[in-house]
């Protein structure tokens, strides 16, 4: 039993040793080892802040979108009073049931026009787009901003 064990280890070393080779194998799965690259520094132009709305843009837009509403022409459509204002929270002045809002005072602008003796509000805010508010769903803005009042 004890020359059974020899013979089997001695053939083990000889097929290890057949193996053996003097170069390592390269793994085909091992990833090449890159250097991180070093950037130069680059020059940082500075970004100018994006352009506030203009009041203006908005009640263009307003009217616009109430006289495609009414199949009308935009300037069968009067304005009524345009500004810019602070809403309460996120809703802008138009809450919808049953939506959450931040409670966040938001900067925008509040419009109302008139065509045929009938009132049409228009909210808008940060971003200057204008939407329709309809006239049980609107609410006062917090406080009057600056801006013109249209006749």
């Amino acid at each position: 039993m004890y020359l059974r064990s020899v013979v089997v280890s001695l053939a083990v070393l000889a097929l290890l040793a057949a193996c053996e080779q003097d170069e390592p194998m390269p793994i085909a799965d091992q990833p090449e080892v890159n250097e991180e690259p070093v950037l130069e520094e680059e020059e940082v132009m500075p970004v100018a802040p994006p352009a506030e709305p203009s009041l203006e843009d908005a009640v263009a837009m307003a009217r616009e979108d109430l006289a495609n509403r009414l199949g009308s022409d935009t300037e069968a459509i009067r304005v009524v009073d345009a500004r810019r204002v602070t809403w309460r929270d996120g809703a802008l002045g138009c809450p919808e049931e049953g939506m959450m809002y931040t409670q966040a005072l938001v900067e925008g602008m509040y419009i109302l026009l008139e065509s045929d003796g009938e009132r049409h509000a228009y909210h808008a805010g940060r971003d200057g787009a204008p939407f329709a508010c309809p006239a049980e769903r609107s609410q006062p803005p917090l406080e009057r901003g600056s801006g013109a009042a249209y006749e």
